[in-house]
């Protein structure tokens, strides 16, 4: 039963094959009027698409290098212990100096049951965070350690908001202006932080 069914099917296939009839052109002017149709729209939504993707990804980058800064920024100040921060200038909106002018000083162990922690004066130590412009494009930089990013900071602010003077208790604030040289785009963000 299955041979003599697939016997038939191999001899109409053969009939098909051998066949020199070819497509009308009633035929053809169907297939091509189906295809001018179908393929705009196709097309469209596969461009849609790939503008969206462009988007997100341009967005997801900028963002990212962003992110990048602000937690170098983060990871250098915590491993650097400071008391105070100052301006660089009055004038000078992307630059912060960071101040350590007290030092730990640890006993050495005597038979007590605690080490004892004094406080003393150390000369002023100081570690800048500041905007610099490397290779025509501007670059967050802290004390002369670039944070080197394929973006663009052009534009970006540090600013403070002191309580005290000097100032040893703030609100640090980063605003960013992030282009990349690819994408013609600028995002703007901003990250605060407080000590």
């Amino acid at each position: 039963m299955i041979e003599n069914t697939a016997r038939l099917l191999m001899e109409k296939l053969k009939v098909k094959i051998l066949d020199n009839k070819g497509i009308t052109l009633i035929e053809l002017l169907v297939t091509l009027t189906i295809s001018a149709i179908l393929l705009p729209v196709t097309y469209g939504a596969l461009i849609t698409g790939y503008k969206v993707y462009e988007k997100v990804s341009i967005d997801a980058q900028l963002r990212e290098d962003a992110d990048y800064v602000s937690a170098m920024v983060m990871k250098n100040l915590y491993s650097y212990p400071f008391d105070s921060i100052e301006e660089c200038t009055p004038h000078q909106t992307s630059c912060i100096k960071f101040v350590n002018n007290t030092g730990k000083n640890v006993t050495p162990y005597s038979g007590k049951s605690f080490y004892e922690v004094e406080n003393e004066n150390i000369p002023n130590d100081e570690q800048t965070l500041e905007l610099i412009n490397v290779d025509g494009k501007e670059q967050w930089s802290f004390n002369g350690e670039i944070l080197a990013t394929p973006s663009d900071f052009s534009g970006s602010t540090i600013s403070t908001s002191c309580v005290s003077d000097p100032c040893q208790d703030a609100m640090i604030q980063l605003t960013y202006k992030v282009t990349h040289a690819q994408f013609n785009k600028t995002l703007q963000l901003e990250s605060r932080f407080g000590f």
